[in-house]
């Protein structure tokens, strides 16, 4: 919201103040202002999904961690099983974090013994339904990881710093006398293009 407040603001000090000025290079001005304004959001915006991608990790790690502890308190079989299938994850991701979605065989295979454990005593019972619950987490939290990693520049954010970009040369380059009627409907483009198309 505060994105689209900034664009509209400057939009509209550029419309208002145009008539009044015989030198075109205000517009062009404007128009550099809102090229600023629409990358610094979205170098913002990238920050924070490293931000997010960082935290998210260490979530994960503490989740693999949880289910290594769990695991210790049940048989010795299955806790063995167990460790050897998170030291064999963990390696996974470690080798090919950026594709981390060429961990899911490691984290299946890791599923699928927990899933496979069959409880009988109440305290493994209790230790179960904790690693189930743990395990969930963990799902939840790799397809949130999996988006992160996948982050980057969305297709509108692309379109719009080009087109921001483009009517800035054409300001820049071209005679003002000719662009003037041209330069005024392209910032009303841009400004229906920020409020029709939802930013995420």
């Amino acid at each position: 919201m505060r994105f689209l407040f900034l664009i509209l603001v400057a939009v509209a000090i550029a419309g208002v103040t145009y008539p009044f000025v015989g030198d075109f290079s205000l517009f062009a001005d404007a128009a550099l202002w809102i090229y600023s304004l629409v990358a610094a959001f979205l170098i913002d915006k990238a920050i924070a999904r490293r931000r997010e991608l960082k935290a998210s990790v260490n979530v994960e790690l503490a989740r693999l961690r949880h289910i290594y502890h769990v695991a210790e308190q049940l048989p010795k079989p299955f806790q063995k099983k167990v460790a050897a299938l998170l030291l064999a994850y963990e390696r996974k991701i470690a080798s090919e974090f950026i594709s981390h979605h060429e961990s899911t065989g490691a984290f299946r295979a890791l599923s699928h013994e927990i899933y496979s454990f069959a409880p009988r005593t109440k305290k493994e019972v209790v230790l179960y339904a904790d690693l189930m619950q743990t395990l969930q987490d963990l799902t939840l939290g790799r397809q949130k990881i999996q988006v992160e990693l996948m982050g980057g520049l969305y297709a509108y954010d692309w379109f719009l710093l080009l087109v921001i970009l483009a009517g800035l040369l054409i300001l820049l380059f071209f005679p003002a006398e000719h662009l003037a009627p041209l330069a005024r409907l392209g910032l009303a483009f841009i400004t229906v293009l920020v409020i029709l198309i939802p930013m995420e």
